[in-house]
């Protein structure tokens, strides 16, 4: 498990662990150094490449993997924006002279090289970018070279995420110690690309700086025991799951065969009978049963490890009666889709039991909210907070870096990719996470809920592997799912 960190505490654990420790700063900046080169490396082997640096501790870090760079057989050459004052950076950029590094002022146009790197500004930039540092971000922008980003992109702030006036859109982020909060935020995913956590020299456990949780594939063994040799149906827990309509019986299909996928034991679909032979062809391995009313829905829930409620629902009214038992069941229960549009309407229902978990997108966080989705987007561990506030529950807010808290820890999904931006991928989290559910694993709701987006992401990048980011469908999103940490 990683935990995300602000720049102003970084700056603190450093110091920390520099004055218990007597190790000297630019030792840690040699570590940095690098890592910036094990990642070139397994790019441009032997390439030659442009260390754009600026004056701080970012551009030492640049100055010192130009060295580097240059010993290990490939070319460097340095744009300085302007010389360090003096300091660890200033050190290094003398020693990168000793060694034969070209440094040179910025010209109009990049010269010929494989490969840039990022190391203009670092995460304590606070104001935009402007002038002959946004001209020079601008080229890199407009180069198609990889950019490898030291620590952030420069003119992202590490604390929001947020682009200031010029940003460097880079190919991978090798960022130290640990994920920068700002790199998972607002404009941060579209900015850092490819995010590179490199260890330097700081022990991982050191401080006690609180950040974001963010599940590793590491923890997949620890959270999933093998299932028993004399497990039965039983064993591995009953979901009962309340979807689909007229036009969107796949959502129920698709929401239950996840769950089946994901290695639920029994799972059992209540749908209007209008759709029923429909999602019984498209789902052979669940129970179709009709719903009638809430009194079909209590007395599946009654028997129920877990349970969902909204996929392709519709708005109907005639679904609040089971919306009601939902909200009574004592097992939890995941709201997804239109079970939320709904208790937007009806936020009589609200707050949910401690025990359930919603999963909006920033659509539907906003009809919650009395929002909009541009300011769900704007500010997401806020909207995070509040959708917690509202609704008394585990929140699972959907994005490009998904949001998760229980009110008392906050995490952060980060595997992920754009193959998931299609109708029907929020159909096979939700039915991934209420088997999981249904397990009672022997972990806590939200790490059950981190261990659904983290395995859903992975599918998406394993689906998007085989068939492509645009070709992968919804139900091949299900069939990609893996529980097995070899697999996964």
């Amino acid at each position: 498990m990683q935990i995300t960190i602000t720049p102003g505490a970084m700056r603190a654990l450093e110091k920390d662990y520099m004055a218990l420790r007597g190790v000297p700063g630019a030792l840690l900046m040699e570590h940095a150094a690098q890592a910036v080169c094990g990642a070139l490396e397994r790019r441009i082997p032997g390439g030659r490449v442009l260390f754009v640096c600026g004056p701080g501790n970012n551009g030492g870090d640049g100055y010192a993997a130009a060295r580097l760079w240059r010993a290990g057989g490939g070319e460097a050459l340095v744009w300085e924006l302007s010389a360090p004052a003096g300091g660890d950076a200033a050190m290094n950029r003398a020693l990168a002279l000793e060694a034969g590094v070209t440094i040179l002022a910025p010209e109009n146009a990049l010269p010929p090289c494989d490969a840039a790197v990022d190391a203009l500004f670092g995460t304590g930039l606070s104001r935009p970018v402007e002038g002959r540092a946004a001209d020079i971000i601008r080229l890199l922008n407009e180069s198609g070279l990889p950019v490898i980003a030291v620590d952030i992109p420069s003119g992202l702030c590490g604390e929001t995420g947020r682009v200031l006036g010029e940003a460097v859109r880079a190919a991978e982020t090798v960022t130290f110690h640990r994920l920068k909060l700002g790199l998972l935020l607002r404009d941060g995913p579209r900015c850092a690309g490819k995010l590179t956590v490199a260890p330097i020299l700081i022990p991982a456990g050191f401080g006690t700086q609180e950040g974001l949780r963010c599940m590793e594939k590491a923890d997949i063994a620890r959270l999933l025991p093998p299932r028993p040799v004399d497990g039965h149906k039983g064993t591995f827990g009953r979901v009962v799951i309340f979807a689909g309509s007229l036009g969107m019986a796949g959502a129920a299909a698709l929401c239950a065969s996840a769950a089946i996928r994901a290695g639920a034991g029994l799972t059992t679909v209540l749908c209007r009978e209008t759709i029923l032979p429909m999602v019984q062809v498209l789902c052979p391995g669940a129970v179709c049963v009709p719903y009638t009313g809430a009194e079909s829905a209590m007395r599946l829930l009654a028997l129920a490890d877990a349970a969902a409620v909204g996929c392709g629902l519709g708005q109907a009214e005639d679904a609040l009666p089971a919306l009601r038992a939902f909200r009574a069941a004592s097992c939890p229960v995941v709201w997804d889709a239109d079970a939320l549009n709904l208790l937007a309407r009806h936020d009589e229902l609200l707050p949910l039991p401690e025990n359930a978990v919603i999963t909006p997108h920033p659509g539907e966080a906003a009809r919650l909210l009395g929002s909009t989705a541009a300011e769900i987007t704007d500010a997401p561990l806020e909207s995070l907070q509040a959708l917690r506030e509202k609704c008394g529950c585990t929140v699972l807010l959907k994005g490009c870096r998904t949001l998760m808290t229980d009110g008392v820890h906050t995490a952060v999904n980060v595997q992920g990719t754009p193959a998931l931006a299609k109708g029907g991928s929020g159909d096979v989290l939700t039915g991934l996470m209420v088997a999981l559910l249904a397990r009672r694993l022997p972990c806590t709701a939200l790490e059950t809920v981190q261990l659904a987006a983290m395995l859903h992401g992975l599918a998406g990048l394993r689906g998007a592997m085989k068939h492509g980011e645009n070709c992968l469908t919804p139900m091949e999103l299900a069939e990609c799912i893996r529980l097995d940490a070899e697999m996964a």
